[in-house]
């Protein structure tokens, strides 16, 4: 038999298989709508696992064998690719990286006015706790509020300390 005539068979049935079934193609158009819901909205997988679920139910209800299944499995996975393309595309330059939900703040040099020298200038120096550390916290040193971290013990708030070391922008303090 000729591999055309097969193949138009094939896609013959498929076609008339999911045109008759409304049912299987909600359900795979549900399915893919979670999905894509998904890739727009953090979240914790709820809509990703629910359209999952709806789209190997709609295949299950909308093909009539293995292979058609399949040859439907391989053009949602397509669709489905072609769409998260679009989605992420769009989160780096379009609409949506413009959102509230992306974060598109950094950090540089620039962002602070203190520098790796002047956080050397305070070691050895003695403050105090304005928060309590955890081990990390805030403190008052020379007049400056600092961001520091203890070395890994609980200290109290209004605390005197004194810093043991700087790196970079980190400040090791210890209970004085």
């Amino acid at each position: 038999m000729d591999p055309l005539f097969l193949a138009a068979g094939f896609f013959s049935e498929w076609a008339s298989t999911w045109a008759s079934n409304i049912g299987g193609i909600i359900l795979v158009v549900i399915g893919m709508i979670l999905i894509v819901v998904e890739m727009l909205i953090p979240g914790f997988g709820a809509a990703g696992i629910s359209g999952g679920i709806a789209l190997i139910a709609g295949l299950a209800i909308g093909s009539s064998s293995v292979p058609a299944a399949m040859f439907s499995l391989l053009i949602i996975v397509v669709l489905l690719a072609v769409m998260a393309i679009l989605v992420f595309r769009s989160a780096l330059r379009g609409k949506l990286s413009r959102s509230p939900v992306v974060l598109n703040t950094t950090i540089n040099a620039g962002s602070t006015d203190r520098n790796d020298e002047q956080m050397r200038h305070l070691i050895g120096k003695h403050g105090t706790t304005v928060t309590a550390l955890r081990p990390s916290g805030i403190a008052m040193i020379d007049g400056i509020r600092v961001d520091v971290s203890s070395e890994a013990e609980f200290i109290d708030k209004d605390a005197e300390i004194e810093v043991v070391s700087t790196d970079g922008m980190k400040v090791l303090v210890k209970r004085a």
